[in-house]
């Protein structure tokens, strides 16, 4: 049996998000967080939660 042309690679994840680029964007909203608490900046502080829980947020399914 062969693979159907429109799948995946099976070394592919399955999450379709790369882990790097999630852990990358993780901590962007750390960062934009902390600065935004540290400067009394609520809206960054907001902005920099969101980023986070994007960023760990699975993708929708097709």
């Amino acid at each position: 049996m062969t693979r159907r042309k429109d799948a995946p690679p099976k070394d592919a994840p399955s999450s379709g998000r790369d882990p790097d680029e999630a852990a990358a964007r993780k901590a962007k909203g750390s960062v934009h967080e902390a600065i935004g608490k540290l400067i009394g900046d609520d809206a960054a502080a907001r902005q920099g939660a969101a980023e986070q829980k994007a960023a760990t947020k699975k993708p929708p399914r097709a």
